[in-house]
């Protein structure tokens, strides 16, 4: 972010869009990212837009892309046809799967139901598997990419208790498992998992020794306290807390564009996300 213009702060934003330009701030150049559909592809495509229009991205699907959709748009699903005509490789999800099992993605976004301290995730049931209260929508290829990238990121729309658990009655998607060197004992590869959980108030990372997520950094306008209250643990805080700047007039723009484009493309996004797409 090297211009005056690109420096002038947003005042007004909802902590959805705060949550999607800081999980696009994670990525870098050399990235090879696995990128799931809805949430975290808006983030991706936030910082394609903004700053690495030729990231290097795979999706399930069996596509993988180095360079921005033209005509620049929102695929309505990871099967839009919109993403073939300039695709780098157009194959199946074995072929994509296997880059994974390669150890050859550096980062992966993901969105998740409920997440507890070691980064497990639930995204299967709620209640027992054969008589659920809520079954939810299920991991599809977030446990084999959960499982093998070298890095995680985790999105979380909602920063509640609900959300945010100890300990989950059921693992869709591996973290830490029980945290130490638990993940490694049950034999995933040693220089993969979690890297980060965002939500709209802020970011967590994961102890080096313990691996439990800790509070690295907070969103404006929030305090520790707001984050903790909202936790399903005790959480604990980095001697170093971190600051995270609000969005930039920029950021904001491409982040509201793109969300318009999601909507448009039949995408489902909470009314109190969009407060203010029509300002």
């Amino acid at each position: 972010m090297g211009s005056e213009e690109e420096k002038k702060y947003c005042t007004e934003y909802t902590g959805y869009e705060m949550m999607l330009i800081s999980a696009s701030r994670q990525i870098k150049a050399n990235d090879i990212i696995f990128n799931a559909f809805h949430w975290p592809y808006l983030a991706v495509h936030i910082a394609r837009l903004l700053h690495f229009p030729n990231l290097y991205t795979v999706i399930e699907i069996g596509n993988i892309q180095d360079q921005l959709i033209k005509p620049t748009r929102m695929p309505y699903s990871i099967s839009d046809p919109v993403i073939v005509p300039n695709s780098l490789f157009i194959g199946d999800s074995v072929d994509v799967l296997s880059v994974l099992q390669r150890g050859e993605i550096t980062l992966a976004f993901l969105s998740t139901s409920m997440i507890d301290k070691y980064g497990n995730c639930n995204t299967t049931v709620i209640g027992s598997y054969d008589k659920p209260i809520y079954r939810l929508p299920g991991g599809g290829g977030a446990t084999e990419i959960a499982a093998l990238s070298k890095k995680v990121i985790w999105l979380l729309d909602e920063h509640t208790k609900r959300k945010f658990q100890d300990r989950l009655q059921y693992i869709t998607d591996p973290g830490y498992l029980d945290g130490y060197d638990s993940r490694i004992k049950a034999g995933y590869p040693p220089d993969s998992g979690p890297e980060a959980i965002i939500s709209p108030l802020c970011i967590m990372r994961f102890d080096s020794k313990t691996k439990e997520a800790y509070l690295d950094a907070l969103h404006p306008n929030i305090s520790i306290e707001e984050v903790k209250e909202n936790t399903g643990w005790d959480l604990k805080v980095a001697k170093e807390l971190k600051q995270i700047e609000p969005p930039t007039i920029r950021e904001i723009e491409v982040c509201r564009k793109t969300m318009k484009d999601a909507i448009e493309q039949c995408y489902i996004l909470k009314p109190e996300w969009i407060t203010y797409l029509e300002k």
